[in-house]
């Protein structure tokens, strides 16, 4: 099987590392506009396998071309609706390929191509992580196993495994613009099996990580697609917490009442800034990665329902830790990886299905079951409870 992995930065290569070594006789491409990326890639993944190869996504004919080489395309790309739609006019221009992302920006977008992608004998997974990823597709699967799901809630975050050695006991594992966008956008949530908006950085509850105490959970906007599936599916109530030490949300709550958040310039010494970009650039140095010390990426996702005539509560829970001798997070092993296996069970079960397809309409049953098993061979054990 060939696959194109495009985006060369730090997930996609590890994305094609992993599909290199699980999937015997496996191809690869990885493609990137970056000639330094590129050269990263191929000083790291030895592999007589893998082929690198220069692009532009905003290129059509460029991209097309590059896609009708593979079985299987990984989009990988940096997170924007520019390039995700970029991506799909070009995917929709081939014949009979399948494709997942890492990428959920917009998510009600994506479904703009489903026609076009379904005529083209297309299937294009969008979402796939930890948050929005394997979490909704633990969701997915409890529905398939209750016989009417009611509520679903989904806990996630990363952490320092230690307190107090961080500042804000928090140490970025993606971006400060996009953490800042988690923190305050409104989330969506389902409340009696309606949509509803509520205020962001608000309503914190008392959550407890096992082996590291009590956290505060906060909603944030992470069910994406499953406010469409659960409602779809008869769901009464699902809500996405995002975790963090106690006092961390706190100051943010404090920082973003203060103004300190704010996207309207000020004047400083005759100089127009935004207090947003400020602050992302000194949160940006203050809660960067340390190097040595471990951080762990925590999920947890529960429902209850009614199942065999009783009213029954189900969880699914993950921990896994950084590889600080590879350099490597929790985040990126556990956003990663559920990027490299669903590319790989689809390139051999798709189940017939074409168009877009959310991740846990798909990845449910015996898939599921496949994709806990491969996330174990990579050390990260998905535990049922």
């Amino acid at each position: 099987m060939k696959y194109l992995v495009m985006g060369s930065g730090l997930q996609g290569r590890v994305v094609a590392y992993d599909i290199l070594q699980f999937e015997e006789g496996s191809q690869v491409i990885l493609a990137d506009i970056d000639d330094k990326n590129l050269e990263i890639a191929k000083s790291l993944i030895k592999n007589d396998n893998l082929s690198v190869e220069k692009f532009d996504i905003f290129n059509e004919e460029e991209t097309v071309a590059l896609m009708e080489k593979a079985d299987v395309i990984i989009n990988s790309l940096p997170h924007t609706w520019e390039i995700t739609e970029s991506f799909y006019k070009a995917l929709a221009k081939t014949r009979d390929k399948k494709a997942v992302f890492t990428d959920y920006w917009l998510w009600e977008k994506h479904y703009q191509f489903d026609e076009a992608l379904k005529e083209a004998n297309v299937l294009a997974v969008p979402g796939l992580g930890i948050v929005p990823g394997f979490g909704n597709i633990c969701v997915g699967q409890l529905a398939h196993e209750f016989d009417q799901l009611e509520e679903a809630a989904i806990y996630c975050g990363g952490l320092p495994t230690k307190r107090g050695v961080a500042p804000l006991d928090y140490m970025i594992l993606f971006n400060v613009e996009a953490l800042l966008d988690l923190y305050l956008t409104p989330p969506t949530v389902i409340q009696d099996g309606r949509l509803e908006i509520e205020d962001a950085l608000d309503n914190f509850e008392t959550f407890l990580i096992p082996g590291y105490g009590q956290v505060d959970a906060m909603k944030t906007d992470g069910l994406y697609s499953l406010n469409k599936t659960l409602i779809e599916k008869g769901v009464k109530k699902a809500a996405e917490y995002t975790l963090r030490y106690p006092g961390h949300y706190q100051t943010m709550q404090i920082l973003q009442d203060a103004g300190f958040f704010d996207k309207e310039p000020v004047v400083v010494n005759g100089v127009e800034v935004r207090p947003r970009d400020v602050s992302e650039a000194v949160l940006n140095k203050l809660m960067a990665k340390i190097p040595g010390v471990r951080d762990f990426t925590y999920l947890y996702v529960v429902g209850k329902g009614l199942k065999d005539g009783k009213y029954v509560q189900k969880a699914y829970e993950l921990l896994d830790y950084s590889d600080e001798e590879i350099g490597i997070t929790s985040m990126e092993r556990t956003t990663a990886y559920p990027s490299s296996i669903a590319a790989m069970i689809i390139a051999h079960d798709d189940g017939g299905m074409r168009g877009v397809v959310e991740p846990e309409n798909i990845f449910v049953g015996e898939r599921f079951d496949k994709m806990v098993k491969e996330l174990a061979k990579r050390g990260i054990i998905v535990y049922e409870k």
